[in-house]
């Protein structure tokens, strides 16, 4: 068999197995953990046969490693901290610790899975953006122009489900797309900075769902359910896992695999296309692409709207595939945490797939250790925001020791 032929087989085997082993894992079917690791494994072989120098092979894997160790390390940092705290308090970090990762990561794990689907949306909106040195903080203001569309698409659009689900999906994501508009033409033609005029979105998105839900049957003098609309009509939801695998939990959705593939592409479109180049050299440095006669003003627009229309489909993906309804405040936060999951993947599309996952995993066995140990949740989110202190200030040490070489080397 020839190195070429070689090569094709691994990465049939790597998708094959990564996908099998991804549906089952989320359905909480753990043999899947043994088809993932696999497909990782066969991934390093992958890189390896794709590389013709040892050097080169030996200096990407370095690289690889020492950008996962950060998080990694402030992970661990936070986690210890946490146990202190839990000391000084009189709580057994020991015992909490254990019914954290057992309720996150075993117990409910289902509610891990889908608490992680619209933060790897939003934290895909996020890192999109920050890769064209944009701040789209916005995002949640975008996760509920999505959510308002979605929800009225599913109540009137009357097509099979084969038809209706992609159209709620390209439809919805085009309006929050759109909705980003002003603050990138804003950006463009004032230089108003887009952490105030998203926010700024963010608060009349939110304000205005409340109007939303009082038009889609919320009125209270019609309704005895004033703070939710009409349900979506069953041909608009998403299909569930335990169609197909019994045994998985009755809430867990297609949303995760949709998310999954959105963060591939995104990958794809930053790595490998024209304007994800474009994208990437606008965030790096504004002044020197502009002078290659890349529009820095194009790829505002490019990145802003398409940040917009990530951050809609969590808003999507939440009425079509768990709620079925749009109720007042919506588990509102993804968009905040969104720039967690972004600034600890250190932007990059693949690992907001796992940061998203321990994101929603903490936040599911914060819940479960409260209820088991009746330790205070708040030590989670304690911990989350160790973690973020830490990975900011790596951004911050990076920032200001490229500052101070750049001043010794004028000197």
């Amino acid at each position: 068999m020839s190195r070429t032929s070689l090569k094709i087989l691994v990465v049939v085997i790597i998708a094959v197995s990564g996908i099998a082993g991804a549906v089952l894992w989320f359905a909480s079917y753990f043999i899947g953990l043994v088809f993932v690791g696999l497909a990782l494994i066969l991934f390093f072989v992958h890189k390896r046969l794709s590389v013709k120098a040892d050097n080169d092979y030996r200096g990407e894997l370095r690289k690889q490693i020492s950008t996962l160790l950060i998080p990694l390390a402030g992970i661990v940092i936070a986690v210890i901290i946490g146990g202190i705290l839990m000391l000084a308090t009189g709580y057994d970090p020991w015992a909490a610790y254990k019914a954290l990762f057992y309720g996150g990561f075993v117990k409910n794990w289902h509610v891990s899975v889908l608490n992680s689907v619209p933060l790897m949306f939003t934290g895909l909106s996020i890192a999109l953006a920050f890769k064209a040195g944009l701040f789209n903080i916005g995002a949640e203001g975008q996760y509920y122009v999505g959510a308002m569309a979605a929800t009225f698409l599913g109540i009137y659009l009357k097509l099979p489900g084969i038809l209706a689900i992609p159209i709620i999906f390209i439809v919805s994501a085009a309006v929050a797309g759109a909705y980003n508009f002003i603050p990138a033409l804003l950006k463009v033609k004032t230089g108003a900075h887009e952490v105030i005029t998203t926010m700024m979105f963010a608060h009349i998105a939110r304000y205005l769902s409340s109007i939303f839900i009082r038009g889609m049957g919320g009125d209270p003098n019609t309704s005895k359910h004033a703070y939710v609309t009409w349900p979506i009509l069953e041909s608009s939801e998403l299909p569930r896992f335990q169609q197909f695998l019994p045994n998985a939990n009755y809430r867990v959705h297609m949303g995760i695999i949709i998310a999954i593939a959105v963060a591939f592409l995104v990958y794809y479109f930053l790595r490998y296309t024209k304007y994800g180049f474009e994208i990437r050299a606008v965030g790096h440095n504004p002044l020197a692409s502009r002078t290659q006669g890349i529009s820095v003003s194009a790829n505002v627009y490019r990145s802003l709207l398409m940040a917009g229309m990530l951050a809609g489909l969590a808003g999507v993906t939440q009425i079509v595939g768990l709620d079925h309804k749009f109720f007042e405040n919506l588990n509102a936060g993804y968009g905040w945490n969104g720039i967690s999951v972004a600034l600890l993947a250190s932007n990059h599309p693949i690992g907001v797939i796992f940061t998203s996952l321990l994101w929603g995993a903490l936040d599911a066995g914060g819940q479960y250790m409260a209820r088991t140990e009746q330790t205070p949740n708040a030590i989670v989110e304690i911990i989350k925001g160790i973690i973020l202190f830490l990975v900011v200030a790596r951004y911050i040490y990076s920032y200001l020791g490229n500052r101070l070489r750049r001043k010794k080397a004028l000197v």
